[in-house]
């Protein structure tokens, strides 16, 4: 009884051969080089899916806050960084309101690689309006991480 192929050197009787197709090898390594680039883009450029592995957050101090015509929007001034600002960078507030107070926290959010011209246009803090849930009233303002109240400003005009 013969076991292996009929003509030595054919391979047309061997058991399949055990592994992935060439195919399925090229298209898992395309993949992993685009998961990569994905990853690295992010980083490094900020840009695509994974944008916030290429941002850094710095905290902002909230130094006052002012009234609107609208009851339900709130200006905050946070200070300027040391650094000053830079065009792609986002100054953030958030107000959180809880009970008889309403809570703010601050910062900017810029690319890890800026490498820009700084500027600190309108002096030492920037303006920021905030939207509330309901009208402040009588609420007290506090900056969330010390818990100091905040001093109340002039009427926006």
């Amino acid at each position: 009884m013969v076991n292996g192929p009929l003509i030595p050197g054919m391979r047309e009787f061997d058991t399949p051969r055990q592994g992935w197709p060439k195919w399925a090898v090229w298209v898992l390594a395309c993949l992993g080089v685009l998961v990569v680039l994905v990853i690295v883009a992010g980083f490094m450029g900020g840009v695509g899916p994974l944008r916030a592995l290429g941002l850094s957050t710095l905290p902002l101090e909230a130094v006052q806050y002012r009234t609107t015509g609208d009851p339900l929007v709130l200006e905050v001034a946070v200070a300027m960084p040391k650094t000053g600002l830079c065009r792609e960078d986002t100054v953030e507030v958030t107000a959180f309101e809880r009970g008889n107070r309403v809570e703010i926290d601050s910062n900017v959010t810029r690319p890890r690689q800026a490498t820009c011209p700084v500027s600190s246009i309108g002096g030492d803090v920037t303006w920021v309006a905030v939207s509330l849930d309901a009208a402040l009233g009588d609420r007290t303002v506090i900056r969330l991480p010390d818990r100091s109240p905040l001093e109340k400003a002039s009427t926006a005009s």
